[in-house]
């Protein structure tokens, strides 16, 4: 008998499942994903009413199956954007975080970031409020979520307040970083910026580990290299921006496409794009220092990559990647197991995806031994689209 238990284990273990999304239109979009504190995760997305309004719902996947879809907020003028898309965050316990981009003025950049918090998780939801209080009707957004040390919700974004043409009329001002937290009371701190000019529309990141919050985006120098730059908060105050990588890109424009930070305790991993001399790769890196500094990239692609990563530890020696590239007939999400050491398993073709920008960033999530990817696609039979895999189909 504990023979039989053991191969229908084994037989589970090394074979993907497929948990059935919510019932989700067809016509809906743009799914995010974010892990729990109980091994499970949340998904949002945008889901169409009418022609005219959209839904932000979500869900969570806990315990082999999917929530039924709740609403997070429902006909606003939202900024649809196939890059910067609304969030669902688990702060610990059943308080929840949100938030989305909403139109703030007639001009096709002109929206603000709006958060809000629920307490029971999901049941009920704050008013939205903004973390930027500059009152510019600009770009606001690539939010990213993080607990402080204070046990605050924290959140770092891109801020346009100083995007708007100097005041001798030529050329325009720089994309900031701006980050802050919410205090005991549920109001926002003041709102501190980190850099002055960074890449204008490529997301960000962040993590904390045990000593350590560290965030993560694309920068812009005057010279237009665009590096990817780590920010570290430790001993109480925020350190000065350094590069993973001087990887030596010069683009005259954004490339949208932001790295991804993953740690498992106090180990940091951080995976990026970037094409310096038309060269485009996708590079993971280590560090073993709480992100104080990251060890020589490891190359990842096959050789025609477009970016949009995503990264997850796997154990202490490995984390998954995935990736989109272009092959000569098709464009593919792949993903592949790295090692610490440089070593690289096979790249699997996780699903061939329409070109451009259709498929959004594609998302990633581990859940014990399995993987799950979602992305978007269009026409009739489109909209949410998603897989599961084992993690030993990798190996």
């Amino acid at each position: 008998m504990k023979k039989i238990i053991f191969l229908f284990f084994l037989i589970i273990s090394c074979s993907s499942i497929d948990f059935k999304l919510p019932s989700i239109k067809s016509e809906s979009r743009y799914p995010r994903l974010s892990p729990t504190k109980n091994n499970g995760m949340l998904m949002s997305w945008y889901e169409k009413i009418d022609s005219l309004n959209w839904a932000i719902n979500w869900s969570e996947f806990s315990n082999g199956e999917w929530s039924k879809n709740q609403i997070i907020s429902k006909g606003e003028n939202y900024f649809l954007n196939w890059a910067d898309f609304p969030s669902i965050y688990h702060f610990g316990g059943d308080t929840l975080a949100a938030h989305w981009l909403q139109k703030s003025g007639v001009g096709s950049y002109d929206y603000d970031i709006k958060v809000i918090t629920s307490y029971d998780r999901g049941k009920n939801w704050t008013e939205p409020k903004s973390p930027h209080r500059d009152g510019v009707k600009g770009e606001h957004g690539f939010v990213s979520f993080f607990n402080n040390f204070n046990d605050q919700l924290g959140l770092v974004w891109l801020d346009g307040r100083n995007m708007e043409a100097n005041p001798d009329g030529h050329g325009y001002g720089a994309m900031n970083l701006y980050q802050t937290t919410f205090n005991k009371s549920g109001k926002f701190n003041l709102e501190t910026q980190l850099d002055n000019k960074v890449c204008e529309c490529c997301p960000t990141s962040a993590i904390k580990t045990e000593n350590v919050l560290i965030l993560a985006y694309r920068d812009r120098s005057d010279k237009e290299i665009r590096n990817i730059n780590i920010i570290r908060f430790a001993n109480g105050q925020w350190s000065n921006p350094y590069p993973v990588n001087d990887d030596k890109w010069k683009i005259t424009g954004c490339p949208v496409n932001g790295p991804i930070l993953s740690n498992l305790g106090n180990k940091v991993a951080i995976a990026w794009y970037t094409a310096p001399n038309a060269n485009s790769t996708v590079n993971v890196s280590f560090s073993e220092d709480e992100g104080n500094s990251f060890e020589k990239p490891i190359r990842v692609d096959l050789s025609k990559p477009i970016g949009r990563v995503d990264l997850v530890w796997l154990n202490k020696e490995e984390v998954i990647v995935s990736w989109v590239e272009i092959s000569d007939k098709s464009t593919n999400i792949l993903s592949r197991i790295v090692s610490k050491n440089g070593d690289m398993y096979k790249a699997k073709i996780i699903s061939e995806i329409e070109p451009g920008r259709v498929a959004g960033y594609p998302q990633m999530e581990r859940v014990d031994d399995q993987l799950f990817f979602a992305w978007t696609e269009s026409g009739e039979q489109g909209g949410i689209k998603s897989k599961w895999f084992s993690v030993l189909e990798f190996r």
